[in-house]
């Protein structure tokens, strides 16, 4: 089930950081539902990038603060989260359309797409034998 709920915040990210992530909420700037992800800026004594999504039926918050990118759900997650729930939006399903995705990917040239798809199946294996059994 993928439904984002204020305790389904709490869960993720602690009592402690939930209750912090609390007074963050009117920090929130450049909130963006993207197609599969949300993306926002918590702005404090620094600004920090965060992105919400799910990973099949699980929520994911990356943040680019110290807490953050040691891999844990920080406050500057929950802040997010509260701030999607109070204006009655959530994180979008990862199997959604990708429309922006797909119109940025029509635009690029041949060469850049060769080289960038080589690039990700350099260090991607699974995308790597994805490419190999493709028929053209």
């Amino acid at each position: 089930m993928r439904t984002l709920t204020p305790a389904l915040l709490r869960h993720h990210a602690g009592a402690k950081s939930y209750w912090r992530g609390l007074t963050y909420r009117d920090s929130v700037v450049d909130l963006v539902v993207r197609s599969r992800h949300v993306d926002a800026t918590v702005v404090g004594a620094d600004a920090y990038r965060v992105s919400l999504a799910w990973e099949d039926t699980h929520l994911t918050g990356s943040c680019s603060c110290p807490y953050g990118a040691q891999g844990f759900f920080c406050k500057h997650c929950v802040a997010v989260g509260l701030v999607l729930l109070d204006r009655g939006l959530t994180v979008p399903p990862p199997d959604a359309e990708d429309a922006e995705l797909r119109a940025r990917l029509g635009e690029l040239e041949h060469a850049e797409l060769v080289e960038l798809l080589y690039e990700r199946a350099c260090a991607d294996r699974a995308l790597y034998d994805a490419v190999m059994r493709v028929r053209g």
